[in-house]
């Protein structure tokens, strides 16, 4: 017998650091001292148009932050916020929209909303939702929802989806939850995407090829013709020996 090599795979994990600017100190420090290694480990393939923190559980809010990469209207980065409101009937309070430049030579201003509202992730489901950010923002071709969840989190929730619409994959690093998602077609009016991640179907057993099926047929045939020669031998000799 020939001992063959056994297969075996090599995980190349890339991290390239990429540092996030936020327009409020505060959220700044949160994440740095929650998070630092969910912030640094971007993948260079996939830059966001629209990035969206939410810091949980320190305290009987969360705070959400919207983080665009261009300078918006005032009234169209609350009309985000307005729609969020209205399609999930969060308690949205203490909201602020600003627009700063950068120190970096050739930087763009860029506008970043702020808002606190009850607890988004659900402890008792170990689920984060993110079909509203997704619904909401839509007409920006890549997305990251980043969920910093500061108190004890049993994550149960999505990890990954794509259908016609998006594409969704979870980068989980300690209490950071980041969800990338690609934005195949904004033409959806609701994704219905699952809180917890589906179970994959069960493979489908594989038809017998026709070729196959002859051949079976063929033995079977063979088979019983074989049969019925031996029976019908055995019955002759019976029928000799009786005479």
């Amino acid at each position: 017998m020939i001992d063959l090599p056994r297969p075996y795979e090599t995980r190349l994990v890339p991290q390239v650091v990429r540092e996030l600017a936020l327009p409020l100190l505060a959220i700044c420090l949160l994440v740095v001292f929650c998070a630092p290694v969910a912030l640094e480990a971007k993948g260079a393939s996939f830059s966001p148009d629209v990035l969206v923190l939410v810091l949980s559980g320190m305290g009987p809010f969360d705070q959400v932050s919207i983080n665009y990469t261009s300078a918006l209207p005032e009234q169209e980065a609350l009309k985000d916020i307005d729609a969020l409101a209205r399609e999930t009937s969060w308690l949205v309070r203490d909201t602020k929209v600003t627009t700063a430049g950068s120190s970096t030579p050739g930087a763009r201003p860029t506008t970043s909303s702020v808002f606190r509202t009850p607890p988004l992730p659900s402890s008792r489901d170990g689920t984060l939702p993110l079909e509203p950010f997704v619904s909401v923002l839509r007409r920006f071709p890549s997305i990251e929802v980043d969920y910093l969840v500061a108190s004890q989190f049993a994550f149960r929730g999505l990890k990954e989806f794509e259908n016609e619409w998006v594409k969704i994959d979870l980068k989980q690093s300690g209490n950071s939850y980041l969800y990338r998602v690609r934005v195949k077609d904004k033409g959806f009016r609701r994704l219905g995407l699952p809180l917890v991640q589906p179970r994959p179907a069960a493979p489908r057993r594989a038809g017998t090829p026709a070729g196959a099926r002859v051949l079976i047929i063929i033995g079977l045939a063979i088979a019983a013709a074989a049969v019925v020669y031996l029976a019908a031998a055995r019955l002759s000799r019976a029928r000799r020996s009786g005479d």
